[in-house]
């Protein structure tokens, strides 16, 4: 016990120091006594200098015993510091009926051993079980420990393989010259026994004691080629849907291109015919045929632009123009249609939307007729309502315009959508409501059109829609105007004629 090592301790201490005094009092009574000297002659040097020489021993003895106590016992502190349990039991400074605490200590340290031992083989087990490689090597690239999925991969003994350079030295990843970094991911292609290209990605990290010195530096690689062979694969399907959506595209281009003549021959024909003499049957039959020519001549140039967007050949122009204007004509395009359904359409532009704006006019009549159409189609009493906004942003330099976000919404008081079917909107040749209620047909492109017009313009389009109680699109989209260039508003409210 610790109370029983003490005690022996302090005897020790206690009879060293009871001899060495004795011999003390010896050597001052010699040296006192001058009858010894003469009686001795020669003899009485040796004999103080040989009682001097044994008091210098048991000093020298007694303060290195003293300093490999305290060194074992500052290795003790360090043991305990590390996670060594201190206090009675395995760890403590004696064990029960150890007499020397020297003899303690040195127990304590071979149980810190075997401690050692025994944590080192746990962790060398569960590295051996890993099928990563895993190495560790110092500064100048030389390997210290490879696990066996290591030697495995290169087909060596692990034996062999200490002292050698690092694969990731031989492959050119890891420089030798300087310092190597502390952390680092990378990938390497490297060759098994059997000659298959192995792809590993490899982390990188230096080993530290507690102080933050470098000791080494430890490697991890995770073979990671199935991964890359799938991500390939990927890769090479994803290019060929792309290729062959080009070539649908290209068809559906060259396709529509090729049907405009026949379709502009079939509607020309058809007006030719109906402005000449013609029975009321005969004038039927007539007008559906240009009706008909019409419709699929629309279909055709809503075809040919989705493929032309789909395609990435479809040109945006920048312009300026009278956008109130160009609101004006849409309207009066579609207002014969809303008037006979009994509808009303109105417009509703804030006074700060500039009068000239610089953009596609064309793209942007497209949208609007698309949506103010769909609102009509859909609408069986009430109306639809436009209305325009903006925003202005940045100025542009060095032409001193400025930059302006429009914001459009088409509200009616229709029909509405269901919540589950707003998703569908989008989508080509997606139809919302296929019943039999509806009035008129149609191909499902046109919002598809105008969402990726908004796009391409800079904007965005969404739609809020409650069944039974109508619907409001609202799109976006970005154009530039000159401040100053203005014409006088219409004013707000007022329903195009």
């Amino acid at each position: 016990m610790i109370a029983s090592g003490m005690v022996s301790l302090k005897r020790k201490t206690t009879l060293i120091l009871a001899l060495a005094a004795s011999l003390v009092v010896a050597l001052v009574a010699i040296i006192a006594d001058d009858n010894v000297s003469e009686r001795l002659g020669s003899t009485y040097y040796i004999l103080a200098l040989s009682i001097i020489g044994c008091v210098l021993l048991l000093l020298a003895g007694y303060f290195w015993d003293r300093t490999l106590v305290q060194r074992l016992k500052n290795l003790r502190s360090t043991a305990q510091a590390a996670g060594e349990p201190a206090g009675p039991g395995p760890g403590s400074e004696l064990e029960d009926g150890d007499p020397d605490e020297i003899i303690g200590l040195a127990r304590q340290i071979e149980r810190m051993a075997r401690s050692l031992q025994r944590v080192e083989a746990s962790y060398r087990g569960i590295v051996e079980d890993q099928v990563d490689l895993i190495c560790r090597y110092r500064a100048d690239g030389r390997l210290t420990f490879v696990n066996a999925a290591y030697a495995a991969h290169l087909g060596r003994k692990r034996a062999e393989l200490m002292g050698q350079p690092a694969v990731l030295v031989t492959a050119g990843l890891l420089r030798t010259e300087g310092v190597p970094p502390e952390t680092a991911a990378f990938e390497s292609t490297l060759a098994d026994t059997a000659g298959r290209a192995v792809v590993l990605a490899w982390t990188h990290r230096a080993i530290k004691d507690n102080t933050g010195t470098i000791l080494e530096y430890q490697a991890v690689g995770h073979d990671i080629t199935t991964r890359k062979e799938a991500e390939a694969l990927l890769r090479a399907a994803k290019d060929a849907a792309e290729a062959a959506d080009r070539a649908k595209g290209e068809f559906l281009a060259i396709v529509s291109h090729e049907l405009r003549t026949p379709i502009n021959a079939i509607i020309g024909f058809a007006d030719i015919l109906r402005e000449t003499p013609l029975t009321a049957e005969q004038q039927a039959h007539a007008d559906l045929i240009a009706t008909s020519g019409r419709t699929l001549e629309t279909l055709i140039a809503d075809i040919l632009d989705l493929s032309k967007i789909e395609a990435g050949t479809l040109d945006i122009a920048t312009a300026p123009f009278a956008l109130r204007g160009c609101i004006e004509q849409v309207c009066l395009l579609l207002k014969p249609c809303a008037v006979a359904t009994g509808l009303t359409l109105e417009t509703r532009i804030a006074t700060d939307v500039p009068a000239i704006v610089n953009g596609d006019e064309q793209r942007l009549r497209q949208i609007l007729q698309n949506l103010l159409g769909n609102a009509i189609k859909f609408t069986e009493r009430g109306g639809v309502t436009l209305t325009a906004d903006c925003a202005r942003t940045e100025l542009i330099e060095p032409h001193k315009r400025r930059a302006v976000r429009l914001r459009f919404a088409v509200r009616d008081t229709g029909i509405g959508i269901p919540p589950d079917k707003t998703d569908q909107l989008f989508k080509p040749f997606s139809q919302v409501d296929s019943s039999a209620r509806r009035r008129r047909g149609g191909t499902g492109l046109g919002l598809v059109i105008s969402k990726r017009l908004c796009e391409r313009m800079g904007g965005a389009i969404s739609v809020e829609s409650h069944p039974g109680e109508g619907s409001t699109f609202y799109f976006t989209i970005m154009v530039d105007y000159q401040p100053g260039d203005t014409q006088e508003p219409f004013a707000e409210g007022v329903a195009v004629a």
